[in-house]
């Protein structure tokens, strides 16, 4: 079983809640606090993330690029629009339908 991760500071000012599979929980879970109390020595994830894609050279990725994947792999999957929403954190489904963009092989 695995965890939630809980998100102080969000775009709409709302704590929350994410949950997290198995494998994701265990590895944050074996990174432990810093000294600061913190998982992860940047404050924001976003920062952290895109000093990785700086690191690995990656074109044309962005942070949003995470969001469209995980709702993508999440709709192929069978989560309902609900649940993504809910995934997401999304106030209305408009803004889940921007980021549930299917696979054209999934469509054939």
């Amino acid at each position: 079983m695995g965890g939630v991760i809980r998100l102080e500071l969000t775009k709409s000012g709302k704590r929350r809640e994410v949950p997290l599979n198995e494998e994701s929980y265990a590895e944050l879970v074996g990174l432990g606090p810093q000294e600061s109390g913190r998982v992860f020595e940047y404050e924001s994830v976003r920062k952290a993330y895109e000093k990785a894609v700086r690191s690995a050279k990656l074109d044309d990725v962005n942070f949003h690029t995470l969001r469209h994947t995980f709702a993508s792999w999440a709709i192929m999957r069978g989560v309902s629009l609900k649940e993504l929403q809910e995934l997401l954190g999304h106030g209305s489904l408009t803004m889940t339908m921007r980021y549930a963009h299917l696979a054209p092989e999934r469509l054939r």
